[in-house]
């Protein structure tokens, strides 16, 4: 690996404030459907729970603290409270921010990364939050997340139908050019951009490699070394039979079916489906529709493919 690349998952990049103007832009339908919302908020009802989900980098954070921003310099009636998801183990980790003492004001929990409390707590802890907020004159909660979890979708879950869900739309190519100089060669650009998720930070960190390379194979070569570190570790948390699956799916660039694995691994059908469900319904890897050679398996991520050919 090129020591002289910054692994994006040790250092994140900051964002320079013509792409926040940017990010902005892009978000703006999602900000004035919320705060138009908080801004109607009626203290003596039950609140409706926001959610906003999209990808890492695709800007959630800057929208939430717009709307923290906003809300404390023009809604009299709201107090908002920004919380980091990160330090979330429990729903009294939320509840200790509630500290209102003045019956005309409502408290607006802004939860960024609230998927880090859904992960850490059980379904009992997560209803007994429901159940703080499921009251008259309760706090407003207004959160993001990277992804739908089971908990808003499995029914029994405690936010089972619990949030309005906002989504945050992946970026078309042409959008592209908001993030980047007039100067960024735009067909290395959309190669990179091949690879990794359709948000501003991806471009960015597309850009900088654009202009730290000289051409487009150094580009990839780049690319890889870029998410080396986070790859290597996301692989060494495999238990070895997926490590072992995913060596024999990479082996064969379309994909392969279950039979091909099964001979490239020396293991019958019984030892391999499980893991290949589970990966499945993980994303980690992808199937298609039946053929006279049954379902073919494919790495999802595009990067990760690219990684593991060169790595296992």
């Amino acid at each position: 690996m090129n020591k002289n690349v910054t692994i994006l998952h040790q250092v994140p990049l900051s964002l320079d404030e013509s792409i926040k103007e940017s990010i902005v832009a892009i978000n703006n339908d999602i900000f004035t459907s919320v705060f138009n919302y908080l801004q109607k908020e009626d203290n003596n009802k039950i609140a409706q729970p926001n959610l906003i989900i999209g990808e890492s980098g695709s800007g959630k954070t800057t929208l939430l603290k717009r709307l923290y921003f906003s809300i404390e310099n023009s809604v009299k009636h709201l107090k908002p409270v920004f919380i980091d998801g990160k330090s979330l183990f429990s729903t009294d980790d939320i509840w200790k921010h509630y500290s209102l003492r003045d019956d005309s004001i409502r408290i607006v929990f802004l939860i960024d990364n609230i998927e880090y409390y859904f992960e850490r707590t059980d379904n009992s802890e997560q209803y007994n939050l429901r159940g703080k907020l499921n009251k008259a004159g309760a706090p407003v909660l207004i959160a993001t997340c990277n992804k739908v979890l089971p908990a808003f979708t499995d029914y029994g879950a405690a936010f089972f139908e619990g949030f309005k869900i906002s989504y945050i739309a992946p970026l078309a190519a042409i959008d592209y050019d908001l993030f980047v100089s007039p100067a960024t060669d735009k067909s290395r650009l959309g190669n990179l951009m091949s690879y990794l998720p359709k948000t501003p930070r991806s471009v960015q960190i597309a850009a900088k490699i654009i202009n730290d390379s000289t051409d487009s194979e150094t580009d990839i070569m780049l690319l890889t070394d870029y998410f080396s570190s986070y790859y290597q570790a996301k692989y060494d948390g495999y238990v070895a039979q997926i490590q072992r699956i995913l060596s024999a799916i990479v082996k064969a660039g379309n994909g392969v079916s279950l039979q091909d694995i099964r001979k490239m691994t020396g293991q019958e059908n019984g030892k391999i489906s499980p893991y290949l469900k589970l990966m499945a319904d993980q994303k980690i890897i992808n199937k298609t529709s039946k053929t006279q050679r049954g379902g073919i398996y494919t790495v999802a991520d595009p990067l990760f493919k690219l990684w593991l050919r060169n790595n296992v």
